[in-house]
């Protein structure tokens, strides 16, 4: 597949930033993400046959233009830089974002979709994007957003953006493209009712800190790792995940929900995996990590809040043994429990925050060379399935993940599918261990592997 690029320029915000507003603060949860970035690709059919037909591509690109700078007006940090990684602000310099205009050139869009090659979706984003990888972090951090808009000769449409995770995490990259997309397709009703963001209650309650350097050794040796990786992506649909939450399911835990059922499922087999390559000896003990959002779980609620507004659940560790499920669902259910209302509320408190992170680094720290982590995220529920530029919302939305350029590859991102009847995990691990995985029957009987896309 080829794909031609057909221009590049800088779009920046329709209005200029206030001078009062020049510097944005980062909070603690900014600084503890390090050299990663957030990669959505957005597929859309685009029932209207093709562009041409339909609408002046130039039309349609200057409206997404305008769109995207009226956007950025709103979430003004996105077209400023950063100083440096260790920057303790944002210089909201109105720099702009990077857009990219570009062409497929003989493929369909489902062509495309029937079992998407996944190394291929590097392609549908701009050509600067940097996964992570160090040769490129400082342009990034220059550029904390760029988007590619790329269009297929059947008409389709694929919007991939690169977006810094030091910067923002997963509720605030999808508020960015429905926003953007509520603009673009005049929407008058929805952008009355867009809230204003809040861009200063994280810096607030969790102001940014002198982080010591044993932390982020600890933190670098947890998130990266420079084995050789394979990406797959594993759906899973709605008759699946109620098995499998049967599966799981006990006395304890009697009715599991659909992200804490795959999550147990999928880390049981990943832990079956490991065991089938590695002497148990070498890393006899285990531990499973989630990413929970705390917007809902601060109150009061700051469901608007601009930024990294996360926590890092950690399960008990776990021995590297024939583990029942039921056992692992509720160590999975714990984990998820301790991210709670008043234990958050107790991270308030002075520099809680700060030590409960140096403590927990300090912990996994000691443990690092005997143990194996399996760090998921959700981008479930984000509304992503709802970014809508005017042509309809889109049939698949790709979370990007680099095995290359990327050393943060360990890792599993769970999103809905198109069609809002099930879940996909796409699963970055070791060769060794993905092959394993792969070929475990048990689990292939409830997930299916990089099946085609249902294209309407």
């Amino acid at each position: 597949m080829e794909i031609i690029i057909l221009s590049k320029e800088k779009v920046k915000p329709s209005k200029p930033t206030p001078p009062n507003l020049r510097n944005h603060k980062r909070c603690l949860f900014d600084q503890l993400v390090h050299e990663t970035c957030i990669s959505p690709i957005f597929f859309y059919n685009n029932k209207k046959k093709s562009l041409s037909e339909i609408n002046n591509a130039n039309i349609i690109d200057n409206r997404l233009k305008n769109s995207l700078s009226e956007t950025l007006t709103l979430f003004y940090p996105l077209a400023g830089e950063l100083s440096s990684k260790n920057s303790t602000f944002v210089d909201c310099n109105d720099n702009g974002v990077l857009y990219v205009e570009a062409h497929v050139k003989g493929v369909t869009l489902g062509e495309f979709l029937q079992n998407p090659d996944l190394p291929q979706l590097i392609k549908f984003l701009p050509q600067n994007a940097s996964m992570g990888s160090k040769m490129n972090y400082v342009q990034i951090l220059e550029t904390p957003v760029s988007v590619q808009v790329t269009r297929f000769d059947c008409g389709g449409v694929a919007i991939g953006g690169v977006l810094l995770h030091d910067l923002l995490d997963g509720a605030t990259m999808s508020k960015f493209f429905n926003t953007w997309a509520m603009i673009a397709r005049g929407d008058d009703d929805g952008i009355e009712k867009i809230t204003t963001l809040d861009f200063t209650s994280s810096s607030l309650l969790f102001p940014n800190q002198n982080l010591p350097q044993n932390f982020l050794e600890t933190r670098n040796a947890l998130l990266f790792n420079e084995e050789k990786s394979l990406l797959r992506r594993f759906v899973f649909n709605a008759i699946a995940i109620e098995a499998i939450k049967m599966k799981v399911s006990s006395e304890n835990v009697p009715n599991p929900t659909r992200i804490e059922a795959l999550t147990t499922f999928i880390s049981k087999h990943m832990i079956s995996a490991t065991r089938g390559v590695k002497e148990i000896s070498s890393r006899p003990i285990c531990m499973v990590t989630h990413i929970v959002n705390l917007r809902s779980k601060i109150y009061p609620q700051l469901l608007n809040a601009f930024g990294n507004l996360i926590f890092l659940a950690k399960s008990d560790y776990i021995e590297m043994t024939e583990v029942k499920l039921p056992h692992l669902m509720g160590i999975v259910r714990e984990m998820f429990g301790d991210i709670n209302s008043e234990n958050v509320k107790a991270l308030l408190e002075g520099d809680n925050a700060l030590d409960f992170v140096l403590d927990m680094a300090t912990q996994v720290g000691k443990l690092l060379p005997v143990l194996d982590t399996y760090k998921f995220s959700s981008w479930c529920n984000l509304g992503l399935y709802d970014v809508d530029f005017g042509w309809g919302k889109p049939i698949f939305v790709a979370p990007f993940m680099d095995t290359i350029g990327s050393l943060n590859k360990q890792q599993i991102i769970l999103v809905e599918n198109g069609r809002n009847d099930g879940i996909e995990a796409w699963i970055v691990r070791n060769n060794e261990e993905m092959l394993e995985l792969e070929n475990d029957e048990e689990f292939l009987a409830y997930a299916s592997l990089n099946p085609s896309v249902h294209v309407p």
